[in-house]
């Protein structure tokens, strides 16, 4: 199965998704459903638990950058440039650095 997102917020909210089950130089997660997604009864969302993710962990909360930035990933070493006020990614399963 491949997802396929339909505008920009689906795209961004993919690519978030990817960067937190996929860790670049180790294992990545998995995702398990837990409950039930039956649309016909109502059901607006599904359900997820990503293995070795505490969703109750401020890293995966999101946070914006107050002015323009580089950040990067300890785990592999990528770095992104942002633009005040854009979210700071995910890579590898943990929120990126900022460079100093």
């Amino acid at each position: 199965m491949s997802l396929a997102p339909e505008n920009d917020d689906e795209k961004a909210k993919l690519t978030a998704l990817w960067r937190i089950l996929v860790d670049c130089v180790g294992d990545s997660g998995k995702m398990v459903p837990v409950g039930e997604y039956i649309p016909e009864k109502g059901n607006k969302s599904a359900s997820f638990y990503i293995e070795g993710v505490n969703p109750q962990d401020s890293a995966f909360t999101e946070v914006r950058v107050d002015r323009d930035e580089s950040v990067y990933c300890k785990t592999c070493n990528k770095l992104v440039s942002l633009k005040k006020g854009e979210v700071i990614p995910i890579c590898c399963g943990k929120i990126m650095d900022v460079v100093d």
